[in-house]
């Protein structure tokens, strides 16, 4: 009686602990159930609930419909047009991106934001600068700005 007793209480304790472990889960699951005259339907949808972050920051001077760098490049010419992709990991509701550029460490080239809300996995976001007269050659700094806290900068020359 006292083993059955120890046998219950061990499985209880299991099985206490991996409704703990799948509680913790980065991913929730969400079902949806529909009942028709028809049968039954029932769909499971998994949904990221991982912060959003910056994982990237890339460069170059154009982007694919992927909206990624394919060819990454700090050095540019004084007639190019400068891209910045922005790739993200997780999930958010009105997250705010924002890239800072700027020349020799003072002048602030250009500023944007873009407001993205993705529901998980990688997203890209691109930014870009021109100008229709050449880029003073020298240093120039792009910042990226997640929800007002820096992510990160890349150093860029135009040659």
């Amino acid at each position: 009686m006292i083993r059955t007793k120890t046998r219950v209480g061990a499985l209880a304790s299991a099985l206490l602990l991996l409704g703990m472990l799948a509680a913790c889960k980065k991913k929730s699951e969400a079902t949806l159930t529909d009942t028709s005259a028809l049968g039954t339907t029932t769909a499971t949808v998994a949904i990221d609930t991982a912060p959003l972050r910056v994982s990237d920051i890339q460069v170059g001077k154009a982007v694919g419909s992927d909206k990624k760098v394919g060819n990454q490049t700090t050095s540019f010419g004084v007639r190019d047009t400068m891209y910045v992709s922005v790739i993200t990991d997780g999930a958010a509701k009105d997250a705010k991106i924002t890239t800072k550029w700027t020349f020799n460490g003072t002048k602030v080239v250009k500023e944007s934001s873009q407001t993205i809300s993705p529901t998980g996995g990688t997203t890209a976001t691109e930014f870009h600068i021109d100008k229709t007269t050449p880029w003073p050659k020298g240093k120039y700094v792009v910042e990226v700005i997640l929800n007002g806290v820096s992510a990160g900068t890349k150093d860029l020359e135009v040659k």
